[in-house]
């Protein structure tokens, strides 16, 4: 009798593991259960569409992000909330690169599914219900110009990055004239009286519920990472020379970007907003904001993309004076950044598929040397000689070089500095890996996120080499999101930055440190940048 209740005794016991094993993850944040799903093993939970803040819509378009209201009962968790508003862009910039490689065919296109009630963000963990002690976790904040881009991109799927022992999050925020956009009327009735900077209060928004809610998710809200690249990147700069990030992460990671260049500064972003609304025939007073909240935002983004083409407006952050006190080139230069560990940089030939943000000059020698007169000034001879260009057939390189070393190397060589001179630790690296019959893009604008993240592209090139060296890179990241400091055993030393030593980590067929990138041509850009924080924006 007593090893028949024994045996019967162990089989409920199996029976109520295996289905506490089998049933759905359920969470409470903020107040609200969730059920999500799993990507793998039954330790391994996905949480898609997690509402962190209210709908930006109706009155609260174009205001500082609120909290979402919980719901009552049991709310799936399961499918990625709608993309922020915007165009279908970055279907035509992946194809265009996929032809490179003839595979543009094999790039899985779907409708995209935008809408302005969009403030959601995503939770992979590997450790759930097994997790011993709390994760380091990393937040991606997507990269595609402030204009384009989504939490849930194939790209930024975080299953093979939660598997190294991380929490990942993945965030949607508000884009275009939705995300960036001044007008005097929304300063006027801010009670910090600024405008334009919505996108990066979303961000914010989005790194508070990381604090409040990510320990029911398995993370540590003491050890928490930002991490994007392109705008994402550039973005996340911005936070860390903005008084609001305050405490909301401890280390950061920047892919491709550096906003060390001026920035506009309240009046003159506040005029582009005017400008917009009368294209709408909106007219400046009492009722402008009432009819601008009412316009649908298909015709707000039709309207932002004309004055783009135009020339006449490029979204992005602003000095408000509340977000962004200053210019976030010259806070790194004073030392005012957020005091936290950082990896920063970039691909060597970035511009390749950014053809569209190259300078519409003549692809001549002759266009090319008024480009660099007009651009560099008295250094012009210097960046010649630095960028040789025999011929007529060699211009378009040389401009893709120069721009690359102008708007991505130099300025995140900068940033790395200003780090170094605050007793910051900053540890630079360039990405170089070039895919076989890749050779004219070479390693172009994001070839890195695959790598990042462990998720390789059917239509990409495939070798052995890119398991070992995604292996490599996946492995210094979330090291330096567990620790601040990328370095373990196993990989090659990576030197925290110094100016005295110039060095970097290259992240290519090879991993190896170098020194002296592109030193000389740094030397005459950084002159550049800072004259122009003395006449850039301010509030």
């Amino acid at each position: 009798m007593q090893r028949h209740l024994l045996v019967v005794g162990l089989v409920s016991l199996l029976a109520s593991a295996a289905s506490a094993q089998s049933a759905p993850p359920r969470v409470t944040a903020d107040g609200e259960t969730l059920e999500g799903g799993s990507f793998g093993a039954p330790n391994e939970a996905v949480f898609k569409g997690i509402p962190y803040a209210a709908a930006p819509v109706g009155a609260l378009r174009w205001r500082p992000p609120t909290r979402h209201q919980p719901r009552g009962g049991v709310q799936a968790a399961r499918t990625a909330g709608p993309s922020c508003q915007q165009s279908d862009r970055l279907t035509a910039w992946t194809k265009s690169i996929a032809a490179n490689f003839g595979t543009q065919d094999k790039v899985e296109t779907a409708p995209l599914n935008v809408s302005e009630d969009c403030l959601s963000l995503n939770v992979w963990t590997a450790g759930w219900g097994r997790r011993a002690a709390p994760a380091p976790v990393m937040v991606w904040i997507h990269g595609g110009s402030n204009l384009n881009g989504e939490g849930t991109s194939p790209w930024y799927d975080g299953a093979a990055l939660a598997r190294r022992g991380v929490v990942v999050v993945t965030i949607n925020y508000r884009l275009g004239a939705f995300g960036f956009l001044s007008h005097p009327a929304l300063t006027a009735e801010s009670p910090h009286r600024a405008s334009g900077n919505y996108g990066l209060l979303d961000q914010l928004d989005a790194l508070r519920w990381v604090q409040r809610n990510i320990k029911a998710f398995g993370g540590d809200p003491s050890r928490v990472t930002v991490f994007g690249e392109s705008a994402g990147a550039i973005d996340i700069m911005h936070l860390m020379a903005s008084p609001l990030s305050a405490g909301l992460f401890h280390r950061a990671i920047a892919e491709s970007g550096a906003p060390m260049q001026a920035m506009a500064g309240a009046a003159q972003a506040e005029s582009v907003g005017v400008k917009l609304a009368s294209t709408l025939g909106i007219d400046p007073g009492p009722g402008a904001l009432g009819a601008l909240r009412a316009r649908p935002a298909g015709e707000i983004e039709a309207a932002a993309g004309r004055m783009m083409l135009a020339g006449q407006y490029v979204p992005g952050p602003v000095v408000d004076g509340w977000v962004l006190p200053a210019m976030t080139g010259r806070a790194f230069a004073a030392g005012r950044q957020t005091p936290v560990p950082l990896l920063l940089g970039t691909n060597a030939l970035e511009m390749t598929s950014l053809q569209f943000y190259l300078p519409p000059i003549p692809r001549t020698i002759a266009g090319f040397r008024r480009w660099l007169d007009q651009t560099f000034g008295p250094a012009a001879p210097r960046i010649a000689e630095l960028y040789p260009t025999p011929s007529d057939a060699d211009v378009a390189r040389s401009l893709a070089t120069v721009v690359t070393h102008q708007f991505f190397t130099c300025p995140t060589r900068l940033a790395a500095r200003a780090m170094a001179n605050v007793g910051r630790p900053a540890y630079l690296y360039q990405f170089t890996r070039v895919l076989p019959g890749g050779e004219k893009l070479g390693a172009y604008h994001a070839a890195e996120i695959g790598y990042v993240f462990g998720n390789r592209m059917a239509w990409l090139p495939h070798e052995p080499v890119d398991d070992t060296l995604s292996d490599a890179m996946a492995s210094y990241w979330t090291q330096f999101a567990a620790t601040g400091n990328p370095n373990r055993a196993g990989l090659p030393e990576w030197p925290a930055y110094a100016a005295t030593t110039d060095q970097h980590l290259e992240l290519g067929s090879e991993v190896e440190v170098g020194s002296g990138l592109v030193h000389e041509a740094c030397d005459v850009v950084d002159q550049g940048l800072r004259a122009q924080w003395q006449t850039g924006g301010t509030k």
